[in-house]
């Protein structure tokens, strides 16, 4: 039986911030009233509501093209829409009888309006709206006589826009921030139920590591979602109430400690000495460690703040319930013990930093013992460690010059091609060679979305045929089913492309039922001059100045690879970094994480290629080399310079080289296979006077009651058990990057430097990748396995606009 509770999780995990809802709303409801409006002028005017058809598209175009980060950005670009709007409708008008004058002209706006992206947000919005205005103005055969009313609806369209986005369905950042906050806990609950769920089944099924894999990744985005919503506030996120300086490191250390969570269950789960009763208390304390995570603060307003109280007071006492059970007599004695102790102790971490308040605390609250410096440093987030390589902003000009002479081209041949197929529809072949070349830098980025675009189109014209048959002559129920599509398509247009299309299309369909011009043939006719776009865009980006998608995967990951060397040297080498400064490094290592996991996301969803599995599988380590690097900023005993503490900066060093070595061998420039340092490892155990195993996870065990009081996930033995599995997956990360093709050399270029266009997703375990390819990265190549599992899906949390 499915537990209510959870679905209603999912329910609002799946958009926290109600982002999806608003944009989805603002289309539709914006649409509604121009077709309101603009049908009463036109009947006043004596006109038909065809010429208000640019209008009315407009009006849902501009409700969603505005992404400017702050409101007085987005004012700015909607206030510029009908101007951009209004010109491109009177060139498209004035041109429109004039054939080959309306086709250079709209070649030469597919170049300005893809070229306009480098400007930023505004630029890609205004450049979309430029191209889309001319091309209705052509596609309904927009007359002078007409001119007035068309343009007089795109300001009409472009207030209703405004009201809609400002005043109707406006954002409140502060409310944006609390809901996010709220989605991060519902996130963290998921994990913790699939957790649950695995423990009890005592194995790591494909589906359970799929589904644990997708809730960790999504947990990750939304603390980058709290801390960019943060920086947006600025000031006034302390000012407000909503949120207090510490409410960074608080979001950190919930994170961490659940990962540590996922890692003892791991252990447990992968022991082989544990037992039914051991993994049902393990099951017992995670559900109820679940309840407590999903209670919050409990700080409502007015009764809200006593049901909260009684609603905690209820979830500690199952926590304890499920705390006893790990301790209780069924699992005494059972060789599954450590790994008990391991989960118990991870569950305490991680609801001491669950059930901090997440608002503004009182001072008293802001100072603790150690173990709890987590979760309380109240500082401002600091800025992150230098990059290796400087960012360059001709980077972005040069790519945006790219595409843009590539959309040309695609765009010229199209019409070319579509023309000749039909004279009067071939203009659908053009807006699916542009389309193909938003939001995609690579070759298989761009193949990806042609793929999607055709499904998605060809579902849409069945699917259309289908529901304007069963609506036909129902006016009333015509428009239903027109803003139902419409607000389906904007719902669904961060969650696949290939579902936005399929919506808009049906949508199509029955709009043309709606207007007495619907034939099934004519749909078979989208199928076809889609198909034309699509594949001319698709071979264009193949053939004409490419950009692979594994040279742009492979230098991204070279860029954060570089990263993380300098990371492990400020926090294992030299550790002379403040906490506060090595948490701002980590988010900075999670930014370059979210950027390559969005490259690989850009290829999911297309046609089944070799090359794009394989390109995935690299993403597996890679992912895992950054999840156990974040936990290192627990490691403060190094900075006491204690006994021991020598060989493991040495043993750091030696993965902060093999970090940089990765980088220059997926850059192609060549080099040696990375070798394990498993030596470095066993001389820091001798030094650290701790048992030398093949496991590291048994070095667990050796944590004495004062060292875990005094440091925790930061003690000696547990640091080494993290560096140990970075070596795994570096280890890993170089056999499969050079299985993939990532490390050949390729011909000499200037590199992007920031990464500014890398996006990326869903990413699924290849066979064989639980195995090293030396004695000393065995051990540890099943948690960097896990990790993979972990991250498999951790592009698909992240919804691409």
């Amino acid at each position: 039986m499915i537990d209510p509770s959870y679905l209603r999780d999912v329910l609002a995990a799946s958009d926290p911030d109600l982002a999806r809802l608003r944009q989805a709303g603002r289309a539709t409801l914006a649409a509604m009233a121009a077709l309101a409006v603009l049908h009463a002028i036109a009947q006043a005017l004596g006109q038909p509501t065809t010429s208000a058809l640019v209008g009315i598209n407009l009006a849902t175009l501009g409700a969603v093209v505005v992404t400017d980060v702050t409101p007085r950005d987005q004012r700015i670009t909607t206030a510029c829409i009908p101007f951009v709007a209004s010109a491109a409708v009177l060139l498209g008008t004035l041109v429109s009888p004039y054939g080959w004058l309306r086709n250079v002209l709209l070649i030469a706006i597919v170049f300005a309006a893809v070229l306009a992206r480098s400007v930023g947000p505004r630029g890609v919005g205004l450049g979309m709206v430029g191209f889309l205005s001319y091309f209705f103005a052509l596609f309904f055969h927009a007359s002078v006589a007409q001119l007035p009313l068309m343009i007089g609806g795109v300001f009409v369209s472009a207030a209703l826009v405004y009201a809609m986005r400002f005043w109707v369905l406006r954002e409140r950042p502060e409310a944006v921030l609390r809901r996010r906050i709220e989605g991060f806990r519902r996130r963290t609950a998921l994990a913790l139920h699939h957790l649950a769920q695995v423990a009890a089944e005592g194995s790591w099924s494909p589906r359970r590591a799929g589904a644990i894999g997708r809730a960790m990744n999504a947990v990750n985005e939304s603390a980058l979602t709290i801390e960019d919503q943060l920086e947006r506030l600025g000031p006034a996120a302390l000012t407000s109430g909503v949120a207090g300086p510490e409410l960074p490191a608080r979001v950190f250390a919930l994170e961490i400690a659940l990962e540590r969570v996922l890692s003892a269950v791991e252990s447990l789960t992968t022991s082989g000495a544990t037992t039914d009763g051991d993994r049902a208390a393990a099951a017992k304390a995670l559900a109820a460690a679940r309840l407590a995570v999903r209670a919050g603060d409990g700080r409502r307003a007015g009764d809200g703040r006593r049901a909260g109280d009684a609603r905690r007071a209820e979830d500690a006492r199952r926590v304890g319930d499920g705390g006893r059970a790990l301790a209780g007599e069924e699992t005494s004695g059972t060789g599954g013990a450590p790994f008990l102790d391991d989960l118990q102790r991870a569950i305490e971490d991680l609801l001491r930093a669950a059930q901090h308040p997440w608002r503004p605390s009182p001072p008293e609250m802001l100072a603790g013992t150690p173990s709890r410096r987590s979760a309380q440093v109240p500082v401002p987030a600091p800025a992150p460690l230098p990059s290796s390589t400087p960012s360059r902003p001709s980077a972005a000009r040069e790519s945006t010059l790219r595409l843009a002479v590539q959309a040309t081209v695609a765009t010229s041949l199209a019409l070319w091609a579509g023309e000749a197929v039909s004279a009067t529809r071939g203009y659908w072949a053009v807006v699916a060679a542009f389309v193909v070349f938003s939001r995609a830098t690579t070759v298989g980025a761009t193949v990806a979305r042609a793929w999607q675009r055709t499904i998605g189109t060809i579902a849409g014209v069945f699917v259309g045929i289908f529901v304007s048959h069963a609506v036909q002559g129902n006016v009333p129920l015509e428009l239903s089913v027109v803003f139902g599509c419409m607000f389906v398509a904007y719902y669904t247009l961060q969650v696949s492309y290939a579902w936005m299309v399929a919506a808009i299309t049906t949508l199509i369909a029955v709009l043309y039922s709606l207007l007495g011009r619907f034939s099934p043939e004519l749909l078979y006719l989208r199928i076809v001059e889609t198909l034309i776009g699509a594949g001319i865009g698709a071979l264009v980006a193949a053939l004409l100045f490419p950009t692979p998608a594994r040279e742009k995967i492979g230098g991204a990951m070279a860029e954060a690879l570089r990263s993380l060397g300098d990371y492990l040297d400020a926090a294992v080498v030299e550790r002379t970094a403040s906490r506060a400064h090595l948490l701002g490094a980590t988010r900075a290592l999670d930014r370059k994480l979210r950027e390559v996991r969005e490259e690989v996301r850009a290829l999911t969803g297309g046609p089944p290629l070799r090359s794009s599995r394989a390109l995935s599988r690299v993403f597996l380590p890679f992912s895992a080399v950054f999840f156990y690097a974040r936990t290192l900023v627990d490691a403060e005993w190094l900075a006491t310079g204690s006994s021991g503490s020598g060989s493991v900066r040495a043993a750091g060093e030696r993965l902060a080289q093999n970090a940089r070595a990765l980088a220059e061998a997926l850059e192609g420039r060549g080099g040696k296979a990375v070798a394990p340092a498993g030596e470095a490892f066993k001389a820091a155990r001798c030094a650290l006077a701790t048992p030398v195993t093949s496991a590291p996870l048994t070095a667990l065990t050796a944590l004495t009651e004062e060292e875990a009081r005094l440091w925790g996930a930061g003690s000696p033995a547990v640091v080494l058990k993290w560096l140990e599995r970075i070596d795994a997956s570096m280890v890993l990360l170089d056999r499969v990057a050079r299985e993939a093709g990532l490390t050949r050399p390729r011909r000499r270029r200037k590199r992007s430097g920031s990464g500014a266009f890398l996006p990326w997703g869903a990413v699924q375990q290849g066979p064989g990748e639980a195995a090293a390819s030396s004695a000393s990265s065995a051990s540890a190549a099943s948690a960097a396995s896990a990790a993979g599992l972990r991250s498999s899906a951790r592009g698909s949390a992240i919804r691409r606009p």
